[in-house]
């Protein structure tokens, strides 16, 4: 096992919103929540073969805002990326994509 890296990086939480898809891929929609902001973004989740991986991707719009609160993006894509794989996440869906009762 690996040790745990400490994080410079200013807290955020992760919130999957929604989840699409079939067997062996899904796409993910939520947010990063950081001092308040909500920050938009989408991924792909998908892997049997080898273990689990997540691809989160990131408008260009995105990527200039959390620049701004981050600084080093691509560490900040990296513990992204490790946070969806270990499940360091919430889930809450969107009222709209609950199903009526």
């Amino acid at each position: 096992m690996r040790p745990e890296r400490g994080s410079d990086l200013p807290d955020y939480s992760v919130v999957i919103d929604e989840a699409s898809g079939g067997e062996v891929a899904n796409v993910l929609r939520g947010y990063i929540d950081v001092g308040g902001e909500k920050i938009r973004f989408t991924g792909i989740a998908y892997g049997r073969y080898g273990g689990q991986n997540v691809a989160p991707k990131l408008s260009p719009a995105t990527k200039k805002k959390l620049k701004v609160i981050f600084g080093d993006l691509s560490k900040f894509e990296e513990d992204l990326q490790m946070k969806l794989v270990r499940g360091d996440l919430e889930i809450k869906p969107r009222a709209s994509a609950q199903s009526p009762k």
